[in-house]
């Protein structure tokens, strides 16, 4: 049905896009700076995308750095506006064009967080259109996702952090989730058993942030066989496509990876090699939901589960909607409900998230607080 859809007998045209704007913020961290082993951050930037349809309905996407590179993702979400005005909303068509329109100055990285916030507000823009939420748009596998408790933790005492992974369990999270990386490794060995011990039978993960070399993880998985972890979350640099080979040939302990994964081809070859036990892609990152759905596809083609990263209020509702889910992250202190970011959105419920109903993909911003802080 050329240009058309049709809801209930009622034939619905498909709006072309009209008007595209960009907001671009630095959003402060209200309890102080995050860190961990190669991070320092201060503040988060998102640059948030607003797309009019020739039928009056507006859709709204974004985008985030940690901190730095707004002004860069700012430029280029400039660059591709003029280039999709006028055309039908289709969104993976118009990922597709921009992708193509985009690719030869690189096809990872800033490219496919730019894409992210155009592809969040077409989809936002398409449901809306149809009056109906995006969840169910998509196809609800299940009405809840089970939570995991993520800390920006390695600055604290191991009795903070027992103390935050049994709030974590009383709220009803599913496992928790800690950093690691301490100068000794045998400190963090230290920390990881105490938590263990205060907390016994809780599954535990551990995040390394890309901070060690390969004898350091080799000598830190060996270290940690004994803990039983649920995975080690990025223990080498994500390009290192070598040294993830060599520990899953030479270790046990589940590997974690995606947050500084791009694309589906990226994906794609770590998870058809075994290099990844669970998949962490951002949908802020990989191209907005048209990116991460496909990778889901993969990970799912080989009995992979998806745990995705930061952006709790959009990831843990799209998750809804794919069938091989383990869980989904709620960062303690760092949703963008918690940074004034997400006005409203689904709820929490006895440790899992229930998606909103609402048209659309139902994450309502805080515009005068957005605003407020617009670089």
């Amino acid at each position: 049905m050329n240009g058309l859809f049709k809801k209930e007998n009622i034939m619905i045209n498909v709006p072309k896009i009209e008007k595209i704007e960009r907001t671009t913020t630095r959003v402060p961290l209200p309890d102080g700076p995050w860190g961990d082993q190669i991070h320092h951050v201060e503040d988060i930037e998102v640059a948030v995308v607003t797309v009019t349809g020739s039928n009056g309905f507006t859709g709204v996407g974004f985008t985030h750095t940690s901190g730095w590179g707004g002004k860069t993702l700012s430029a280029m979400i400039d660059e591709i506006i003029p280039d999709v005005i006028g055309l039908p909303l289709s969104p993976r068509a118009l990922w597709v064009r921009s992708y193509k329109y985009m690719h030869d100055i690189g096809g990872a990285g800033v490219i496919t967080h730019a894409l992210s916030a155009f592809d969040i507000a077409y989809w936002d823009l398409l449901a809306k259109t149809l009056d109906v939420s995006l969840y169910d748009m998509l196809g609800k596998v299940r009405d809840r996702v089970p939570l995991y408790g993520s800390g920006i933790n390695l600055d604290l005492s191991v009795e903070e952090v027992i103390e935050q992974v049994k709030r974590w369990k009383k709220i009803g999270y599913q496992a928790a989730k800690v950093k690691v990386g301490k100068p000794d490794l045998e400190e963090d060995v230290e920390r990881l058993r105490k938590i263990e011990e205060a907390v016994p039978g809780f599954p535990l993960a551990v995040d390394a942030n890309q901070g060690w070399d390969l004898p350091h993880a080799l000598r830190a998985f060996k270290r940690f066989d004994s803990l039983n972890l649920l995975w080690i979350e990025e223990p080498l640099p994500a390009d290192d496509i070598k040294g993830h080979l060599i520990l899953c040939e030479r270790t046990d302990t589940p590997i974690a990876v995606g947050e500084n994964i791009y694309t589906l081809n990226q994906f794609s070859e770590y998870i058809e090699q075994g290099m990844c036990d669970y998949v962490q892609a951002d949908l802020g990152r990989v191209g907005g939901i048209t990116g991460y759905l496909d990778i889901a596809t993969v990970a799912r083609a080989h009995n992979v589960p998806v745990a995705p990263h930061f952006v709790f209020e959009l990831h843990a509702a799209l998750i809804s909607t794919v069938p091989n889910v383990a869980y989904s992250e709620v960062t303690d202190g760092g949703t963008w409900t918690d940074l004034g970011i997400v006005k409203a959105a689904g709820r929490q419920e006895d440790g899992f998230y229930v998606p909103p109903s609402v048209p659309g993909h139902g994450i309502e911003l805080d515009w005068d607080y957005i605003k407020a802080h617009q670089v």
